[in-house]
């Protein structure tokens, strides 16, 4: 039986396949969803040369196939064990949502995800700043009314 040879790019892009889903998961909230977008993703793979091009791709895919309007699926939230920020994250808006997940998630710089939202570095501390900030200002309110 002989081998397919991969091309180096596409073995390079699968090594974030597993990160990337984890991703997808966390902006769609399910794994039929999640599934789709990272096989969308990975359809040109010649392209995928680096980290940052993987998830600017999927991010693509994703604004297409959503928008800014996505919310978070809420049966995700009962199967989280940190169900407070994962409720909490539900609220924030798609571009807060993205940076926080890649920054904290997936500990990407700041240049990295610049790179993969299309947004120079200042806009991506800013979406931190500010998406943070309502994630903190959204977990005090629950812990308010917790009480």
């Amino acid at each position: 039986m002989t081998e397919i040879p991969v091309p180096k790019t596409a073995a390079t892009a699968l090594e974030w396949i597993d990160e990337l889903y984890n991703l997808a998961y966390w902006m769609t909230g399910s794994e039929a969803s999640a599934g789709m977008f990272v096989s969308q993703t990975y359809l040109n793979p010649h392209t995928l040369t680096s980290r940052a091009a993987v998830f600017k791709m999927f991010r693509e895919q994703f604004q297409r196939g959503f928008g800014q309007n996505m919310t978070m699926n809420h049966e995700l939230i009962s199967q989280i064990s940190d169900g407070d920020v994962a409720r909490a994250v539900v609220h924030l808006p798609a571009d807060f949502k993205m940076a926080i997940l890649l920054a904290d998630a997936e500990n990407m710089s700041h240049a990295e995800i610049s790179e993969v939202v299309g947004k120079p570095v200042d806009t991506v501390r800013s979406w931190l700043h500010w998406g943070r900030k309502l994630l903190y200002s959204e977990l005090t309110r629950q812990g308010a009314e917790l009480k």
